[in-house]
């Protein structure tokens, strides 16, 4: 009987406080209390529904615009995996392919895509040819152009610059070394001539010295005309330095590690 007692109490409390007017503390109360009805129709429903209720938009539906271009964009996907990972094609298949993965309905279609592709720099069109990757081509455009026609902060002039240094460095101290190696030279055939000088007036006579020098120079003869058999160039003293700064140049680049043949492929 109590808890009858205490629900007939509960009741005429809630009678009183209907009937009479509302306070601004039991307005907000209520409020907190009971929820607006449209959120209390949609409790259980979704969040999109209950924003819709609540006088917000919803995420618009897709249009039949967007899933045609949504299609397009899955055959053009469709289309790139058909070409593979081929070079060059021709114009007429790329024409093809677009009309047979459905990237294009028409071969006016088809010929717009393929500009448009075109434009994006997925495909490159040159003539009647089709080149897939585009990326090396522009490589080898750019490795074939000199440096004059590029423009003036083209990192590669700053690399040209510092190998142009450092190749300088290695062509002086060559020359260096070849300059050294022709002044010995010149002092041995002092101290030769000196020395069959001494031999002939002081220590021998020059029937004794005669075949000596005539042997010697004949060895020098010998030598040359091996030189010209092995180089087949004259045996010249100009043309011996020159080969012996190319030996020593040749010899300091592969000591310091230089780029040779990247400094020949910038200069180019």
């Amino acid at each position: 009987m109590s808890m009858w007692r205490f629900s007939r109490s509960v009741l005429r409390a809630a009678t009183a406080a209907a009937s009479a007017p509302a306070s601004p503390c039991g307005r907000s109360a209520a409020r907190r209390l009971y929820p607006p009805p449209a959120l209390q129709r949609f409790r259980y429903a979704s969040q999109p529904a209950a924003e819709a209720a609540l006088g917000k938009d919803p995420e618009a539906e897709v249009t039949a615009e967007e899933a045609r271009r949504l299609m397009r964009l899955a055959n053009v996907e469709a289309l790139k995996r058909r070409l593979g990972d081929g070079e060059v094609i021709q114009y007429a298949e790329l024409l093809r392919a677009c009309e047979d993965t459905g990237a294009a309905r028409t071969r006016a279609e088809a010929t717009a895509l393929a500009g448009a592709l075109d434009e994006a720099g997925v495909v490159l069109l040159f003539r009647d040819k089709v080149y897939l990757q585009p990326d090396k081509i522009v490589d080898l455009v750019r490795k074939a152009m000199p440096l004059a026609l590029t423009p003036e902060d083209d990192p590669r002039k700053e690399e040209l610059k510092q190998l142009q240094t450092k190749l300088e460095d290695i062509n002086k101290l060559a020359h260096k070394q070849v300059r050294r190696i022709l002044w010995s030279g010149l002092g041995f055939l002092i101290t030769q001539v000196g020395l069959f000088f001494r031999l002939t007036f002081w220590e021998f006579s020059w029937d004794v010295m005669e075949p000596i020098t005539f042997f010697t120079t004949t060895t020098g003869l010998v030598v040359g005309y091996a030189y010209f058999l092995i180089t087949s160039r004259d045996p010249t003293y100009r043309d011996f330095m020159e080969r012996l700064f190319q030996s020593r140049q040749r010899k300091l680049i592969q000591r310091q590690n230089f780029n040779l043949e990247r400094y020949l492929e910038l200069q180019r």
